[in-house]
C-alpha cells in the first residue's frame, strides 16, 4: 500500500500540495498558465485477476485531467513480478509524469495520449 507521506516529498519538488479527499491520495497545484492541475492516487492489486489479464498484479493508478494510468508497483512484464524498491517507482512517476504536467495543455494531451502500455489503463 501506498501512502501519502511517500508521495508528499516527491510532489511538494513540482509545487503539489496533499489535500484530503476520500479513498485518494490527492495534490492539487495551480500551473504556471493559471489552471488547477491534480494527481490522484490510488493502489490496485489482484494476483489472480492480473494473471488473467496479463498486467501487473499491483500498481499505482494516477488520475490526471488527461486521463487515469497505471505505474507498476512490480517488475513487469516479468512471470514473478517481484516488487520494486519505491525510490524507483517515484523516479518513474517524475520522469514519465510529473515532468510532463508542467507543459502546456496541448504537449501534454499529445504526450499522454502517447504512453506505452506499460502505463495505460
Amino acid at each position: 500500500m501506498t501512502s501519502q507521506k511517500q508521495l508528499e516529498p516527491t510532489l511538494a519538488k513540482y509545487g503539489f500540495t496533499y489535500f484530503e479527499e476520500p479513498g485518494f491520495h490527492s495534490f492539487h497545484r495551480v500551473h504556471r498558465d493559471g489552471s488547477d492541475q491534480y494527481v490522484r492516487f490510488f493502489t490496485w492489486s489482484n494476483k489472480a485477476h492480473a494473471a488473467k489479464q496479463g498486467i501487473p498484479r499491483a500498481y499505482l493508478v494516477i488520475v490526471l485531467r488527461e486521463g487515469r494510468f497505471r505505474l507498476p508497483l512490480v517488475q513487469w512484464p516479468s512471470v514473478e513480478q517481484p516488487r520494486v524498491p519505491f525510490a524507483s517507482v517515484l523516479e518513474e512517476l517524475e520522469s514519465v509524469f510529473l515532468n510532463s504536467l508542467g507543459h502546456s495543455e496541448e504537449t501534454r494531451s499529445r504526450f499522454f495520449s502517447g504512453l506505452e502500455d506499460r502505463h495505460v489503463l
